[in-house]
């Protein structure tokens, strides 16, 4: 469990460009299952209760953020120019000038939990140390600096792996770029720091060298999985990134009563909850806020998007669920499609080529074959023949179509908006309706002519 931490600032890192991911848009803008990156390291770090958080932003600050907002306890600093890490960091000079220690992080660590930075934090208590910083054992190390330790084990300091001699580049200890500083001895620091590097930036490592020759205890504390602290620069590390990430949805979820039938080909985002005793098929796609209820049964290869199921929902194979509310007790598909404003009560029914589209259908209702549903209210109990369509839109203008309880219309019926169809009504098959339909008895429309024989009696169901 994580504490609280009122005498640490928080300092996120999210102004660099991110080059190599090759987009317009700013790296920590892009979305890990869902969610942008940045928004996972400040969950991470509001975890931690601290004085406040500060958010670096540079490349696309404006963007960031509108997408993010404005979390409580958030200060965003502006690095008009970018100049490196320690220049980042020394744009914070004037937030939180109370705080005792500054945590340092990077807005490209959507993997890191709060529980890995609570324990850096207790570490640079507990020893008195003037900096903590973050490793991590990698069988690769290629790419980073690797950290030096002497004989007691204590830190001599970090060497890039450009400088890295054969003997040091065999070290598999790597600086994660997670930092927890005293908050006098960092800016001290970073006031001394010099940019004499090809790239003429000013480098945070380059604290640690020169705290070491001030006689200053540099502590540096491993984390468990090196995962945790794995960067995004480009496309195939947000994908290696995206794949931790689900594997332990998945498997929480597990955790939780979900069946998740051929995990490895199932997406199941961040932002999406499900009920116990749900059976999640292959292939299935869970996006944004999806909500699933108990005991439902998803997919094979269904695309949920925004989509609420209450308990009991049966969505058969193909169907997309987008935007749509189904009540419980009910079956999709399968090749549904559920448009936004879509709303099923209990028991209904939707088959296979169904379009639902910004309509209610009632409890008990079914729509079974190759049918258009748009701006409908419909009743409860009613059948509604393949082929049916409600003709919605004339050219300029959405109208709606509202159809009464326990309305039987046959098959291959249009019906012209904006038409009412009462209670009980049974409409012949191919009928073209363009007037609205009484209560009762069969109504029967091949234009010009519309008809109505009130004497009409629906035949009763044959028993069992």
């Amino acid at each position: 469990m994580t504490q609280h931490h009122p005498e640490v600032q928080v300092v996120i890192l999210a102004a660099g460009e991110g080059t190599r991911m090759r987009s317009n848009k700013p790296k920590v803008l892009h979305p890990v299952l869902g969610r942008p990156m940045l928004e996972y390291v400040l969950h991470g770090v509001e975890n931690l209760k601290p004085m406040s958080i500060a958010v670096v932003i540079g490349h696309g600050a404006g963007h960031v953020r509108e997408k993010i907002g404005q979390p409580r306890g958030l200060e965003w600093v502006v690095q008009e120019e970018q100049l490196g890490t320690a220049h980042a960091v020394l744009q914070c000079e004037k937030v939180g000038k109370a705080a005792r220690d500054v945590l340092i992080v990077c807005g490209d660590t959507p993997l890191l939990k709060s529980e890995t930075l609570t324990n850096l934090i207790a570490s640079q208590q507990a020893t008195g140390s003037a900096i903590s910083l973050l490793s991590a054992e990698l069988d690769d190390p290629h790419g980073y600096g690797r950290i030096l330790r002497g004989d007691d084990g204590c830190c001599l300091g970090i060497v890039e792996e450009k400088d890295a001699s054969t003997e040091q580049r065999r070290i598999r200890e790597i600086n994660s770029g997670i930092y927890c500083v005293r908050r006098d001895v960092l800016f001290d620091m970073l006031h001394r720091i010099e940019n004499n590097n090809a790239q003429g930036e000013y480098y945070l490592p380059d604290i640690i060298p020169l705290a070491l020759q001030e006689g200053l205890e540099v502590q540096v504390t491993q984390v468990d999985d090196a995962s945790e602290i794995s960067g995004i620069n480009d496309r195939a590390q947000l994908a290696a990134v995206e794949a931790v990430m689900q594997r332990q949805i998945i498997y929480d979820w597990q955790m939780k009563g979900v069946t998740i039938e051929h995990p490895e080909t199932v997406r199941i985002e961040a932002t999406v909850r499900i009920g116990m005793d749900t059976v999640i098929q292959a292939g299935c796609y869970l996006i944004a806020s999806t909500h699933i209820g108990d005991e439902c049964r998803v997919g094979p290869y269904a695309v949920l998007v925004d989509a609420w199921l209450d308990d009991r929902v049966d969505v058969f194979a193909f169907t997309h669920i987008h935007g749509a509310n189904v009540g419980s007790n009910t079956n999709v598909g399968p090749f549904a499609r559920l448009r936004p404003g879509a709303e099923l009560d209990e028991e209904a029914r939707i088959g296979n080529f169904v379009e639902v589209k910004n309509s209610v259908i009632g409890r008990g209702s079914k729509v079974n074959h190759l049918t258009y549903i748009g701006d409908t209210v419909m009743g409860e109990k009613c059948n509604i023949g393949a082929g049916t369509i409600t003709c919605n839109y004339d050219g300029a203008n959405k109208h709606q179509t509202r159809i009464g309880d326990k309305v039987f219309i046959g098959s291959d019926t249009k019906l012209i908006a904006p038409v009412e169809v009462g209670d009980d009504a049974t409409i012949g098959a191919g009928s073209i309706i363009s007037k609205d339909v009484k209560a009762g008895g069969l109504t029967l429309s091949a234009r010009p002519e519309q008809r109505h024989v009130p004497t009409w009696q629906r035949p009763s169901k044959k028993p069992d």
